[in-house]
């Protein structure tokens, strides 16, 4: 085809610019965001093209180029020597350089599908020094991507029905960048604090009793926990939306129980429903709801129950039918639901190509529409929970997604492995959904299988001490945290391992739920602005090249040195430039530099930027006792002439659009003095607590609470796991100014 002869089309909304080879119109987006700002043309926008060669122009310069033809789809952007990050949790290492993989949402088996991943995001993040770029392919086709050779080349998985290539760029700062992709494919859902909690799971708890037993242990045992999961044999023969009645006789009286024990739960579903005679087979089959042959007949597929058949989650009122099948098990006490084998899986334990299979949506091919699959089944889900629960926030899990799941589902990494690469991979897949626009995600603690194949769910050997200890410390600044297993392997709860792994693990847990201010504040934000929760030191600072592997930021003011070696007591740390105080032992670092820091089994690493004020609570026995629990602020020195702060969130943890209580303060450092704002923002929400304990480092030598003289005393954290001392002094949650006096 003549390139010149292609239509084309050019759009700007703010930083960001849109080009459309192939159509004269802009094209509906399907995973746009409902509040998504509007496109508008601008005369300063030049796509230029040579043949098959373009560069996009605006008065900036060349925003973009590379090569570009709309048949067959092909996509080729130049990026020079820059490290590309994102296309969601793709396997390989943090960064995609050398990379080829596919994007389409399918079953790994176990990540024994090369270039295979659960999820699907057509987005990349280039870094080259200290500029970025962002820029997402904006189709919902299957793409294979190459990574190679200083491009970035998207081409058909399949025949894409000649769609048009459809490309977004985002500039600025990778700040700016990521809150511009979440604005166009949506933020965020703002999770219920529960859910920022630990899970504790396996495939599977089989029945009422066993359920019970883990949940008494976690008490017994003095482990904070949230939730507990319900894998695949809480149902009747597999049947999603039932309950075993022998094995399960009575959910209501169980969840009373965990009620009791200030547990949840979660419930598997899969989109796989029996053929079997009852309702929910019976209601898709009667109102032609189903995914269809060519042949008009229902596709069926063999999942869990056998012979299986798929509900058809383009068309609304297929959502909303399925969103009302969860009404027994909400009934019944079900907090949260875990949308499992939503790639979809047509055919389980085989491997096979789900683009040939002979499947149809209504109205839609299946490679058109495949990759959203999960986000739609993820709304019709969320959709249930609300209409059963219409102002409390929803919690839905997913193992596949597209671009706008994140309004929906938190998304976890997958049947990964209990091995130390692949703990390695869990920061790489977190940070880089992070960067995708999914901010709330995690891996299975412990690893899930043995390893690649159909037959990865047989684990004759657990993970060692040493490695579910590391995992479980991980973990625990993951934004999700479960720990979960096969059914074919021992067990794998904290307490399995032995009485030294189970106190690590109650330190580790205990420092999960200290933390739960933060977690729960970053998760404010991501829901507000789009930012991740776990963010790769480049969001933030210029880091040189090969520096801070491993390593991650909570927000912008807690860095993370996660130990991911086996046998390591100690590791290197690279400490962006300024001053760091480490959070263990309270020592004050200069950075700009890599320093060595002690990590014995059961201590992670941790470093907070000078001048962050960072929120803690005592831990309670969940999340909801946790944010009720006493307070602290712990605040240091800005560097001169620099204005520090930190915020905190609270809110009753669960209400939809309830009250709340914000905290803002502003910390800077005039002269020989540490001064402290707080701006409260009520919102009507009035916390149960009265006050907190400030705690400020060595060298201060005396505080002025709102102008009246307190007295600092030496607070040891030996309590708290951490050798550091402060000092402290108790404040009103109102007061409105501190002044310290430091020590020249």
């Amino acid at each position: 085809m003549d390139q010149a002869s292609v239509p084309v089309c050019t759009a700007r909304a703010g930083r960001v610019l849109r080009f459309v080879i192939g159509a004269g119109s802009l094209p509906a987006l399907p995973f746009a965001a409902p509040d998504a700002p509007a496109w508008s043309g601008d005369g300063t926008i030049q796509l230029v093209r040579s043949g098959e060669r373009f560069s996009l122009r605006d008065g900036a310069g060349i925003a973009l180029s590379g090569v570009v033809t709309a048949t067959p789809f092909r996509l080729k952007v130049e990026v020079g020597a820059a490290e590309i990050y994102g296309f969601g949790a793709a396997t390989g290492d943090s960064q995609r350089n050398g990379g080829r993989f596919r994007i389409m949402t399918r079953d790994t088996l176990f990540y024994g599908i090369e270039g295979a991943s659960y999820t699907a995001f057509p987005f990349f993040l280039a870094r080259d020094g200290v500029r970025f770029l962002g820029v997402l392919a904006a189709t919902t086709f299957p793409l294979d991507v190459v990574v190679a050779h200083g491009n970035v080349a998207f081409s058909g998985a399949c025949d894409t029905e000649g769609t048009p290539v459809d490309v977004v760029v985002f500039r600025g700062s990778p700040v700016e960048i990521i809150r511009d992709l979440a604005a166009h494919v949506g933020r965020s859902f703002l999770p219920p604090a529960w859910a920022l909690g630990y899970h504790q799971s396996r495939w599977s708890y089989r029945t009422t009793g066993a359920v019970l037993d883990v949940a008494r242990r976690l008490r017994a045992l003095d482990l904070p926990a949230d939730v507990i999961h319900l894998d695949i044999h809480y149902m009747d023969r597999y049947r999603v939306f039932t309950f075993h009645p022998g094995r399960f006789a009575a959910p209501e009286r169980m969840h009373q129980e965990l009620r009791r024990l200030g547990l949840r739960t979660l419930a598997i579903v899969d989109p796989g429903v029996s053929m079997a005679p009852y309702p929910v087979y019976e209601t898709l089959r009667s109102n032609d709801m189903l995914l269809k042959r060519s042949d008009g007949r229902p596709y069926v597929g063999k999942v869990w129950p056998g012979s299986t058949v798929f509900p058809d989650f383009t068309e609304a009122r297929v959502r909303d039918a399925w969103g009302r099948f969860h009404r027994p098990l909400i009934d019944a006490g079900v907090a949260g639901f875990w949308n499992d084998m939503n790639d979809p899986v047509l055919k389980m334990v085989e491997s096979y190509d789900p683009l040939v299979e002979d499947v149809e949506h209504h109205g839609a091919s299946h490679r058109r529409v495949r990759n959203l699959y999960a986000n739609d089944m993820a709304q019709a889900t969320v959709s249930g929970l609300a209409s059963a629960r219409p102002n409390q926030r929803q919690f839905v899990l997913s193992r596949s997604g597209f671009l706008g799941i994140q309004r929906h589902a938190a998304i976890w990494t997958g049947d990964n492995h209990s091995t130390w690469e692949h703990l390695r991979e869990n920061v790489d897949m977190v940070v880089n959904l992070g960067l995708s626009g999914v901010p709330i995600s995690g891996a299975d603690v412990g690893g899930f299988g043995s390893g690649p194949g159909k037959f990865g769910a047989i684990k004759l050997r657990r993970p060692s001490a040493e490695l579910f200890v590391r995992w479980m410390e991980l973990g625990a600044l993951m934004p999700f945290f479960r720990n979960h297993c096969t059914l074919y392997s021992r067990r794998q709860e904290p307490w399995s391992f032995g009485p030294r792994v189970l106190e690590l693990s109650r330190r580790i847990l205990r420092r999960r739920y200290r933390l739960l201010p933060l977690l729960y504040r970053l998760a404010l934000a991501s829901h507000e602005e789009g930012l991740p929760i776990v963010r790769p030191l480049f969001m933030h600072y210029d880091v040189p090249k090969g520096e801070g592997q491993g390593q991650f930021l909570l927000g912008d003011g807690m860095l993370a040195a996660p130990v991911l070696q086996e046998g390591c007591t100690w590791r290197d740390v690279w400490l962006p430039p300024g001053s760091w105080t480490d959070w263990n032992t309270g020592a004050t670092l200069a950075g700009g530099r890599s320093v060595p820091a002690d990590a014995p089994l059961g201590t992670t690493p941790m470093f907070v930027r000078a001048g962050f004020a960072l929120f803690l609570a005592e831990p309670g026995r969940n999340a909801e006792e946790t944010l009720r629990a006493p307070l602290a602020l712990e605040v240091t020195q800005p560097p001169a002439g620099e204005v520090g702060g930190g915020s905190l969130f609270l809110d009753d943890g669960v209400s939809a659009a309830g009250p709340r209580f914000l905290l803002d303060v502003r910390v800077e450092s005039p002269g020989d003095r540490l001064r402290l704002q707080f701006h409260r923002a009520f919102e009507g929400f009035v916390p149960i607590q009265r006050e907190l304990e400030l705690r400020l480092p060595r060298g201060c030598t005396g505080a002025s609470v709102d102008g009246r003289p307190r007295e600092l005393t030496a607070r040891d954290l030996a309590a708290e796991g951490r050798s550091a001392t402060w000092l402290a002094v108790r404040i009103p949650l109102d007061t409105r100014e501190v002044t310290v006096g430091l020590d020249q």
